[in-house]
């Protein structure tokens, strides 16, 4: 049993037909924390019922000129059908069957009726705790159903705005994702309640805020009915978005925290309270999950697309490879052929044939090492030989032969520091590029190979022709596996797509970049970025792997 005094008050409505009894019954419960409104009897009783909005009604079985379970039932159709009601039976009414919670009898004891009222108000209190939890529960049932119709990304975040300033009966929503490149959280369009101005003014850091400010990665949720001059808030974000009041939750998968859900000025007198937390959470947990799903969706159909064209770069990679194994292939066979069927050709074509057998020879060796060499690039099974390299010396013998309809041109300035690299990687890659500025300038011209010191600690190889050039559109994409640059010129000329990405690799693998620039019928410049020590860029020191653990920890 409650004792008296313990429970939690509540709003008391007394209907007595003497108000004067009514007034002293109203002083019996005042002391308990009641808020206790005595409804006098006439025309505007309802209406003064209503607006107290009680939590338990007090009352005779007359009340006025009709009886009271007339009234009650306008005010618990109007308010609660499970509104308790507490009948005060006179010294001369028979016991009376009503729809009553309770029944005291005149005289009342003050002791009995604080107690009687306290166990009703205190277990309205808890039903309608549960009946706003089942509401809730519902609400949320319906947003992952709302959330999982929204077509794309500005619908989704719409949709997950609006959602939650109706639920929390807000004027503002708005989503906030966490950009972890820029270390940045940056305001999504649309809000609800907000013009895109507004938001797209929001973007901030999350590192180097002040400690005492709220931060999203160290703070829980944020109730504050005083925005603008809450110290805890950002000013910028609070005048950009004109708040009076706000409340913030983390968007969270786990212990990943990837956005904020912010609702913000509550029309009228209520402010927000820490209670409506609860219902703000529990939505953006509904809302971090559709984000994802709809960014794994994303992934998805990027991948099948990227899957797709990969289908297509291997379809006409391998036409291309049985084409370049069949073409030396046929080569070598026939002059093997008229080698050994004409037992009188002369010495001079005899080894004119050997030659070309070699050549062929050479050509099919190289196509099986730089298929092999992918393998070994992207299984991580290729090692480097590190050693100091000249770079002049090395231009010159990555140089190709016969160059009848080009010429040479090398910039390499005397006293370049030496560097270290994997020598024959290096001139591979130098090599295959020269070769790329040989064929894909037909109609000849000059090739320029230039070096150049950049800063302290790195050095640029640079390789420019008259050639073809390149579309603007195709360049992004022009050292991945299998690509080419698909024009009709380019097309004619022979090759798998693997050189320029291997080049990539193992350019990468030194610990530098490459990297092209090119105009359509002008010519191409590509432009290798290496580090002097390659062996110390590519190579973890303790300090990172310490300062990993570390981040390893915290994390």
């Amino acid at each position: 049993m409650i004792a008296a005094g313990s429970a939690p008050p509540g709003q008391v409505a007394i209907l007595h037909a003497s108000v004067e009894r009514g007034e002293a019954l109203a002083r019996m419960l005042r002391p308990a924390g009641h808020q206790v409104t005595v409804v006098r009897p006439g025309p505007g009783a309802l209406s003064t019922l209503l607006a107290a909005s009680p939590d338990l009604v007090l009352g005779t079985l007359y009340f006025g000129d009709q009886p009271l379970k007339e009234t009650m039932a306008l005010a618990r159709g109007a308010l609660d059908p499970e509104l308790p009601l507490v009948i005060v039976l006179g010294r001369e009414d028979a016991d009376a069957v009503v729809a009553a919670h309770e029944v005291v009898r005149e005289p009342v004891d003050a002791g009995e009726l604080g107690l009687r009222v306290g166990s009703l108000v205190a277990r309205q209190a808890e039903r309608r705790a549960l009946q706003k939890k089942i509401d809730q529960l519902a609400g949320l049932n319906r947003t992952s159903w709302v959330f999982s119709l929204a077509g794309g990304a500005e619908a989704l975040f719409g949709q997950i705005a609006r959602y939650s300033a109706e639920a929390l009966r807000a004027e503002k929503g708005l989503v906030l994702l966490y950009d972890p490149e820029r270390r940045e959280m940056e305001a999504q369009v649309p809000g609800f309640g907000l013009t895109r101005e507004q938001i797209a003014r929001v973007r901030y850091p999350v590192d180097g805020e002040p400690r005492d400010r709220w931060n999203f990665r160290m703070n829980g949720p944020l109730v504050s009915n005083q925005a603008a001059s809450d110290p805890h808030l950002l000013p910028e974000v609070v005048g950009a978005l004109g708040l009076r009041s706000v409340m913030v939750v983390p968007l969270a998968l786990g212990p990943q925290i990837t956005g904020l859900l912010l609702v913000g000025d509550r029309p009228g007198p209520a402010p927000f309270r820490d209670e409506d937390l609860g219902m703000l959470q529990g939505v953006a947990a509904q809302a971090a999950v559709a984000i994802e799903n709809h960014r794994l969706h994303d992934e998805i159909k990027e991948a099948n697309i990227r899957l797709h064209e990969y289908d297509r770069m291997k379809s006409e990679f391998v036409a291309i490879i049985a084409h370049d194994f069949r073409s030396p292939l046929m080569a070598i066979r026939g002059f093997a052929e008229l080698v050994l069927e004409d037992a009188d050709l002369p010495l001079d074509s005899r080894q004119e044939f050997m030659q070309t057998i070699m050549d062929q020879t050479d050509d099919l060796a190289r196509l099986a090492n730089d298929t092999l060499l992918i393998s070994r690039l992207e299984t991580g099974q290729l090692e480097y030989n590190w050693q100091d390299t000249e770079l002049a010396p090395l231009v010159l013998e990555a140089v190709p032969l016969g160059l009848a309809r080009h010429s040479l041109v090398t910039d390499v300035p005397a006293g370049l520091p030496a560097i270290v690299a994997d020598a024959d990687r290096l001139k591979q890659v130098v090599t295959n590029l020269l070769n790329n500025a040989v064929k894909y300038s037909p109609e000849g011209g000059a090739i320029t190979v230039r070096v150049r010191e950049r800063g302290d600690q790195h050095l640029v190889i640079e390789i420019a022709d008259q050639g073809l050039g390149i579309p603007a559109d195709q360049v992004g994409r022009l050292f991945q596996k299998f690509e080419r640059v698909r024009t009709d010129d380019h097309l004619r000329v022979s090759g798998t797509g693997l050189g320029l990405y291997i080049c990539r690799r193992i350019v990468e693998g030194h610990g530098g970049r490459i990297w092209v620039e090119s105009e359509p019928g002008r010519g191409s410049t590509f432009s290798i970025l290496l580090p002097v020590d390659a062996r110390a860029a590519t190579t973890p020191s303790r300090s990172d792997n310490t300062g990993a653990a570390r981040s390893a920890s915290k994390a």
